[in-house]
């Protein structure tokens, strides 16, 4: 994928790549600077926290999501690094927000890699933000949409002698908060499958999405407003998750499918106590396994 100018849009820690950063439209509300505003994040104007702030209006557990959210990320991505998986492709980023996936996993791993990509340019705006790697591992960014996996498998980083990761061995793919932008007739199968048949056995996906099972007045009103402002979101539960998972044969690995807020990689009887209720959270989240 190009930018408007025709350059390459990918950025790398070990590559000689060029970018000119992309023309961005600052009128209209954007997901990711709407995620960063939930977070506390600073990279994010009028239109997006005006939209934001009427989520919260009708959703006002929102900022915990994107909290509940965020700590499931860091749990999930450490498992997997402590278990020997050290290449994570990182679909959705958004706004950099540390700690990061490469952080938490070359925290782990020193010579993990990392590819993230997304489709926003906004995302691409701060991708420098990103590039900053153990000297042992690797960092890319690339402009791709997860709508479209070719865009990613297909991207000039992925060939050559020392592509941003090594196909050949397991890979993580994390889609974290990114799916509920995903609609019916894009197809989910269709998308994580693409993603996930490019994989050797022992690869892993790891997934977080919105939920309305626990307060649906309140989700529901909230992909309303989204719709409204033309950004597709659409909640799923956890028998959906479960069954995207057995069609694409993956192996769903403990403690399953759990609200975020208490999924946790401690499979002892008495976990950790939640942060925030089932309602405030309104997230599921999973690691599945490639057999």
């Amino acid at each position: 994928m190009t930018t408007d100018n025709g350059e390459t849009a990918w950025l790398s820690t070990v590559a000689g790549t060029s970018w000119t950063p992309p023309e961005i439209d600052f009128t209209k509300p954007q997901t990711a600077r709407m995620y960063d505003y939930y977070l506390g994040g600073k990279d994010h104007y009028e239109p997006d926290r005006e939209t934001a702030e009427r989520v919260v209006g009708v959703w006002p557990s929102v900022g915990k999501f994107a909290r509940a959210n965020r700590h499931f990320m860091h749990l999930a991505v450490e498992r997997l690094a402590a278990v020997g998986v050290d290449q994570f492709l990182d679909v959705g980023t958004g706004i950099p927000t540390s700690p990061n996936v490469h952080e938490i996993a070359q925290a782990v791993r020193p010579g993990a890699r990392i590819l993230y990509t997304d489709h926003d340019p906004v995302v691409l705006a701060h991708a420098r933000a990103l590039m900053n790697s153990t000297e042992q591992g690797r960092i890319d960014y690339i402009q791709g949409d997860l709508r479209s996996p070719g865009t990613i498998l297909g991207h000039p980083c992925m060939a050559g002698p020392d592509p941003a990761l090594d196909l050949a061995r397991p890979v993580a793919v994390t889609l974290v908060a990114i799916m509920h932008f995903i609609t019916p007739e894009d197809d989910p199968r269709r998308i994580v499958g693409a993603l996930m048949d490019a994989l050797p056995s022992g690869s892993h996906l790891v997934l977080s999405h919105i939920t309305a099972e626990f307060a649906p007045a309140e989700v529901d009103a909230a992909a309303r407003l989204y719709h409204q402002q033309g950004l597709p979101a659409q909640a799923r539960d956890e028998r959906e998750l479960s069954e995207l998972v057995d069609a694409l044969g993956l192996e769903l690995l403990p403690p399953g499918v759990l609200p975020v807020n208490r999924w946790t990689p401690d499979t002892s009887d008495e976990p950790p106590t939640p942060l925030y209720t089932d309602a405030e959270a309104s997230c599921l989240g999973l690691i599945a396994r490639k057999p």
